[in-house]
């Protein structure tokens, strides 16, 4: 069985003291980018695709030298998550296992032995209008109608059905969200949990994630 490890790393995000987000330091010599590499190696996938930029490749292969990474630069155009996501159809795997630049969870949750087409790594917020979550069978983003404790994705596995039913529907696809749930919907899903996820976006945030860890 083959897995492919996904890092979509090409938005052109924030500087943090002329950082880019996902290379902001979390202590023992690694960067959120590194870390996100060890996480999915510990599932283990047999490589991971970081998705880039044209500005950021340098910089990226640099911090990630001698790691068992390879590169996909994304269109200048399209860089938003659905964007990178279609940029790794370029790969065949068997499974895919995702995860943000700029974030930090707990390691060892991802499933290696997936047990549906679909699967989301859920955690509670109570800031629901700033992530994607789940309301009963379908998900939102960024839904400021939403309030309360709610469980949201931070980390994500698919097959290898779930790219092709993107791509037979791909000029039908406006986002991410829509292509999420036309997979979940179609081919089905289940969820495993997170103890805990930290979005480093913003400086507030990451102090909070410096904090705990």
């Amino acid at each position: 069985m083959n897995r492919l490890g996904i890092i979509p790393a090409a938005g052109k995000g924030a500087r943090f003291g002329g950082l880019y987000k996902e290379l902001l330091p979390i202590g023992n010599g690694q960067t959120l980018l590194s870390r996100a590499v060890d996480t999915l190696e510990m599932i283990p996938v047999d490589s991971t695709l970081v998705i880039t930029s044209q500005w950021k490749i340098n910089v990226h292969s640099s911090a990630l030298n001698n790691r068992n990474v390879f590169y996909a630069i994304q269109n200048d155009y399209s860089q938003d998550l659905w964007g990178a996501i279609v940029q790794s159809f370029t790969v065949d795997a068997d499974w895919y296992y995702f995860i943000m630049p700029d974030t930090l969870t707990e390691q060892g949750r991802f499933p290696a032995e997936p047990d549906h087409e679909f699967m989301l790594g859920l955690f509670e917020t109570a800031e629901p209008q700033d992530y994607g979550v789940l309301i009963g069978d379908q998900l939102t983003d960024k839904n400021t109608t939403i309030s309360g404790i709610q469980l949201a994705w931070g980390t994500l596995v698919w097959s290898r059905k779930c790219v092709e039913l993107w791509k037979e529907h791909l000029y039908e696809i406006d986002d991410f969200t829509q292509a999420f749930n036309m997979a979940m919907e179609q081919l089905g899903w289940s969820t495993y949990s997170l103890a805990w996820y930290f979005d480093c976006g913003t400086f507030e945030r990451y102090k909070r994630m410096l904090i705990h860890v």
